[in-house]
């Protein structure tokens, strides 16, 4: 296995293998822990955790003294006592060291997790965005990434407790009294059993919890984006009642695990419980023999109760490791999801001019009955704007989304400026494009954030140019706070129309060589659309422009119109040889818009 590159700058950041079957070895790389990292976190608890097993010592040497005072030196006992003091004192700053060394791993970890996530969302492909619901993800980010970070966190600490408590118990009693070690291993038979009695069980209802999860998230987020809808209707209790259903599912989830959990646990503690009084019981009747002091009788007592108590934190410790694997394979799901948006490797565009052809493009979906595009032929020259209409479903933003490289192509191909769209890094060709859509995609932050996203800085003269061709100044200067002032969660502040002049200014400033508007203005009153038309008329200017319109009067300065029907081009020519006509689908749409 690969060890990870640190940078996410890096095209390689994600190249290293992230194995959901083989959870322990992938945690292990990808928390990147050193040796030297790993000795020093045990050296650390060995020391601050020393007191565990001197307390009992110091106890049984009191005791002896007590029963026979002549057999123990005080110079012992006070030495003993004085380590134990001292050991005391040492567990303050040993713990609080030891606790910053497993917070950083833990945290490190954690932190290339959401990162890897994070980059790896960007890497895949459209429909696979467009199969998969925004809360099922988030929680992926969220949820699941916690669940890891307290499992490594968990190892670390009641981990190391459980097997530095468990070496130190068996090596006093070896050294001490070899054969009470034989109660010990008569336990070990007993743990496996418990153990696999419910490991498939646990992790059957685990899996079960963290897709309950996933779905709550999905139908809470898609609640919230419904708000406005459901509001504007009167349906808040059905959408409510949406939301309940799923909140139920997860409490009788969620109580069918808990019910497992405590069953594991109960069973755990009686079984230890019994091992433990058997051992008292043996150790008093071989004290009564002559074979143990007073001293070792409660020695062995503690050492045992510690050994036990370690061995039951092992098996309640199951559970939450049971959580945190499931969530390592709910990650792998994004992380070794072979459905990418393949670059590497292919050649770097550095300049566009802006020649677009389609030679036989066909698209199906998939389980599509018919291809949402058959056999499209079309050449745009650089500069040239060319308007696509048609009815809905013609396959008009299918058409739109294969020009962009979102999707792939099922047959034929799009030349980029005489490259094959497959031969090229769509990243690096996309610098070159703009993109407006018909809803306008922002984020709550001011107005300048929004119109400067993905840029360092932009000449300020230059900005108030952009700012003037997307008519901004009409409405921004009216703003409490001008362009710093902030728009709300997908722009909630602002109207349709405000916002598609905010998407213009976003693609403007970044001097685009190709423009794709999606039905731009479809949901803008006159006014607005007015002005947004404004816009965009200064924008095409000397760039390739492909506009998607079902109002027929904003594309009368297209250079051409394609109308696209079923899939396939019907007709192409200006806007005024297509309304020449006497019929054609066109004039039809023509007529009904008059």
């Amino acid at each position: 296995m690969k060890k990870p590159v640190q940078s996410a700058t890096s095209p390689k950041f994600l190249e290293w293998a992230y194995q959901s079957q083989s959870p322990i070895r992938t945690l292990w790389h990808w928390a990147d822990c050193s040796l030297l990292n790993l000795f020093t976190i045990i050296i650390l608890f060995v020391l601050k955790h020393s007191i565990s097993w001197l307390g009992p010592l110091v106890l049984a040497l009191l005791l002896d003294k007590v029963v026979h005072p002549d057999q123990v030196s005080n110079q012992k006992v006070f030495l003993s006592v004085l380590l134990l003091f001292v050991a005391l004192l040492a567990n303050v700053p040993l713990h609080t060291l030891f606790a910053l060394k497993v917070s950083k791993v833990a945290r490190q970890l954690e932190r290339r997790l959401r990162q890897a996530l994070v980059i790896r969302f960007q890497q895949l492909s459209i429909p696979y965005h467009d199969n998969s619901e925004s809360g099922r993800l988030q929680a992926k980010v969220l949820r699941d990434v916690e669940q890891v970070h307290m499992v490594i966190q968990n190892a670390m600490e009641n981990g190391l407790a459980i097997t530095v408590t468990f070496i130190f118990a068996c090596g006093i009693t070896l050294v001490r009294r070899p054969f009470m070690l034989g109660i010990f291993v008569v336990m070990v038979p007993l743990v496996l059993v418990l153990r696999n009695a419910f490991k498939n069980r646990m992790k059957e209802e685990n899996r079960a919890f963290r897709q309950r999860i996933e779905e709550m998230n999905s139908q809470v987020s898609q609640m919230i984006d419904m708000i406005p809808v459901s509001r504007a209707h009167g349906i808040e209790e059905p959408a409510t009642e949406r939301v309940d259903l799923k909140l139920d599912q997860v409490r009788d989830q969620g109580q069918r695990l808990d019910t497992i959990n405590a069953l594991f646990a109960s069973a755990n503690h009686v079984t230890f419980m019994i091992g433990n009084l058997c051992l008292l019981l043996m150790s008093c009747w071989l004290c009564m023999q002559g074979k143990l002091t007073v001293g070792e009788v409660v020695l062995f007592e503690q050492l045992f109760r510690q050994l036990l108590m370690s061995v039951s934190q092992a098996l309640n410790m199951y559970p939450q490791m049971a959580k945190g694997m499931e969530s390592v394979r709910s990650i792998g799901e994004v992380l070794e999801c072979p459905d990418l948006e393949h670059n590497q490797g292919k050649t770097q565009v550095t300049e566009v001019a802006g020649r677009i052809q389609y030679q036989n493009l066909s698209y199906i979906y998939r389980d599509a009955p018919t291809p949402a595009l058959s056999k499209i032929n079309m050449e745009i020259q650089a500069g040239e704007c060319v308007a696509i209409v048609g009815p809905s479903g013609g396959g008009k933003s299918t058409l739109m989304r294969l020009t962009i490289g979102f999707r792939r192509a099922s047959e034929g191909r799009i030349l980029l400026d005489g490259q094959d769209m497959e031969s090229i890094d769509m990243r690096s060709w996309r610098r070159f494009i703009s993109v407006v859509p018909q809803e306008s995609v922002l984020f709550e932050g001011t107005v300048r954030e929004n119109i400067l996203f993905g840029l360092d800085q932009v000449n300020e003269e230059r900005f108030q140019e952009i700012l003037e061709a997307a008519n901004i100044n009409e409405f921004v200067n009216k703003l409490p706070e001008g362009l710093n002032t902030r728009i709300g969660e997908s722009g909630a502040r602002l109207s349709g129309g405000q916002r598609q002049r905010l998407a213009i200014a976003r693609a403007l400033v970044r001097d685009p060589k190709v423009i794709v508007l999606d039905e731009p203005t479809s949901a803008l009153d006159v006014v607005s659309e007015k002005l947004v038309q404004e816009a965009i008329d200064r924008m095409i200017v000397g760039r390739t422009t492909l506009i998607v319109a079902h109002r027929l009067s904003t594309i009368r300065n297209a250079n051409r119109v394609a109308v696209l029907e079923n899939g396939i081009i019907s007709e192409i020519g200006t806007y005024e040889e297509l309304s020449s006509r006497a019929e054609g689908a066109f004039k039809r749409m023509k007529d009904l818009q008059a």
